[in-house]
This record gives C-alpha cells, structure tokens and sequence, in this order.
C-alpha cells in the first residue's frame, strides 16, 4: 500500500507539474508583435510569441538563432549554426504523394486558441463564442489528410477564453485524442503578425506559410524536435518556402503528452482564411511521411524521430488517471488542496509501513 501511495503522488505531482508549466501566457494580446533581428540589424522573423532568452529559432534557410536578450518590441538573437535537416529520399517521397491513399496511420486535431480568425475574411481576429476561422482550417487539414487513407479524429472543442488557461483546458481534449491512440497529435493556431511574414505562393497558389512550434519544457522536446525537422525537411522538397520556420521555445504546449505533439500555426490574422485552408491542404501531403506513416518512410522516421509513443501514452493515461482522482477528491471535500493530498498520502504510506511491521 505504501509503494502505491508513493506512486500516486508521484504521477500527480508529475501532472500539476505539466499543467503548471501548460498554463502560462504564450503569446501577446496587445495586438503587437515582435521582431527577431540578429547581430548585424537583420530581421529574422517577426512573431507575436513570448519568447525568453534560451530560446532557439530554425529560420526558412535553415539558419539556427537562440534568443538572448528582450527589448520591448525586439528580441535580439545570435547565430549558432546552420541545421542540417534529415535526409530524405526526394525520389520516393515524389512517388509515393502521387500515389493516393497510400497512407495508413492516426491522426489527432485540436485547437487550443479555437477563437482565433483572420481578419481579412472575417472581420476579426477573434470569435468569442469560440467558433474562429482557425477550425476551418483544422477541418481542411483532416479533410485533405482523410482523403490520403488516413483516419482523423479532428475536435473542435472550445477552450474559450483565450488566456494562460487554455492550455490547461485543451488537455483534456489531447488526452481524449490519445485514447484513440493517434500516430501524430497536431494542435492548429495562427499567429499574429504583418501579413508578409507569412505571404507565400506554392505551385502558382497563394498560400499561408506554415510555423512549427515546439516546446522546450517537457521530456518529449528532443523527440518532437527532430519531428518538427522532419517535417520542414520533407516540406522544403515537396513546397520549397511553405514552412516559415521552427520555434524551439519555452513552453509546454501540452507535448509532454508524447512525440510526434506538435503545433503547426498556418498565417496570421492578417492573411486570408482560403490562403490558410490551402496551406493545409498541401501540408496535409506533408505531415504522412514526416510523421513515418507511409510504407517508404515509416523505418527512416522511426530512426529520426525515435520511439517511445507506447510508454509515452502509458504515462499520459496514469498521470491524467491520478489527477482526476485527486482533483475528484477535493471535490467532495474529503482534501482541500492538492498540498493536503500529498500530506494525507505521505500519512496513510506511514501507517501503512507501520501495519506491515506489525505483522
């Protein structure tokens, strides 16, 4: 008994922990934005995410830059290197997209910031009843990838309002993706820029750039990191300049839930909705290799990218099992705090240590 009560309190402590760190602000609501320039004035990107020194951008070039000092509207980075993204076999990636429905896999899709719009559509940047723009493009994206062979289980569960909690409330949401066991876990967002930062023309059609993002506060980061490379690196062959680049930043952003989480911002509030949806229909071709879910690349993506989802979910599972009980428990008022539960847990193992003794 006291093994388990040790246990318990450990998978909760690891749950407040992902949630804590889940629910701080992410990006400005001030309606600015900021702009990455280098040693020599350049401007690297502009982009309306919080970012912290320590943090690290993969530009369009593949040019790495870590954040080292914020000034207001400007955050000053300095060049590390250049990244050299995965190998990918560019002749049988070209085969096997021409060929439909040759993906077979699991795909998730949320949104966290379900009220974000486009403005140029809609008006706004934001829907307060929690029915944005961004949906429309979350629903293209499981369209497009559906129409490859693929199963999609696509929420568009409000998390309203925008604020440090979303987070927090679009992970129950993940989780309950993750019972259906998917492949790959993407949560849509848009960002809030100048229209130009994202503006792009892919094969003649205008089009949204795509952000990846991936946070550097859980044990899934270097996992999800090369993902994130992966799929740039097929994207830089299959749509040279869709992919605007890949945040390495501070933040949870839910992916302590397992490799291959991952966010994907496709414009910003600036650009068009229909330039946004046409993004991810080519992103959507994407996403089945990078994520290893074609018959080519699933034994390349698995050395890439690695393993680990099995034991990942596993986890997910009993730490969202432990906070729902304790979180039940403080419900009915048999604990007040979660603090209260940890006390009255190391007790009951105390006794238990003494029952066992006595026998």
């Amino acid at each position: 008994m006291r093994r388990c009560s040790r246990k318990a309190a450990v998978l909760i402590l690891l749950g407040v922990l992902a949630l804590s760190q889940a629910a701080s602000a992410d990006e400005r609501r001030d309606g600015g934005f900021f702009t990455l320039l280098d040693d020599e004035g350049e401007a690297i990107t502009m982009t309306a995410r919080e970012l912290d020194p320590g943090d690290r951008y993969i530009a369009a070039d593949n040019r790495l830059f870590e954040v080292v000092q914020t000034e207001g509207d400007t955050v000053r980075v300095r060049y590390l290197e250049t990244v050299v993204l995965p190998e990918i076999g560019e002749e049988l990636l070209r085969a096997e997209v021409a060929q439909a429905a040759q993906a077979s896999g699991v795909v998730g899709i949320y949104h966290t910031h379900n009220d974000e719009s486009y403005v140029p559509t809609s008006g706004t940047e934001s829907r307060d009843d929690g029915r944005g723009d961004v949906l429309r493009v979350g629903k293209a994206l499981a369209s497009a990838l559906e129409a490859q062979g693929l199963t999609v289980h696509w929420s568009d569960n409000s998390h309203i309002p925008h604020d440090g909690q979303a987070y927090v409330r679009s992970r129950r949401t993940a989780v309950e993706l993750l019972k259906e066991q998917p492949d790959t876990l993407i949560d849509v967002h848009r960002d809030a820029t100048p229209p130009e930062v994202y503006e792009a023309e892919v094969n003649g059609e205008p089009v949204t750039k795509v952000r990846i993002v991936v946070g550097r506060q859980n044990q899934n980061r270097e996992a999800n990191l090369e993902y994130a490379k992966r799929l740039k690196a097929v994207a830089d062959k299959l749509y040279p300049g869709i992919v605007e680049g890949i945040f390495d930043a501070k933040g949870n952003y839910n992916q302590d839930l397992g490799p291959k989480t991952i966010l994907l911002e496709f414009g910003a509030h600036t650009n068009r909705l229909d330039h946004a949806e046409q993004a991810a229909e080519f992103f959507a071709k994407v996403i089945p290799a990078a994520a290893g879910l074609t018959t080519g690349s699933r034994q390349q993506a698995e050395e890439q990218i690695g393993g680990g989802a099995s034991r990942s979910l596993l986890w997910t599972v009993l730490i969202a099992g432990g906070l729902g009980a304790a979180f039940l428990l403080i419900k009915q008022g048999r604990i007040g705090t979660l603090a209260g539960f940890f006390r009255r847990e190391a007790g009951l193992a105390e006794r238990d240590h003494d029952s066992d003794d006595e026998q």
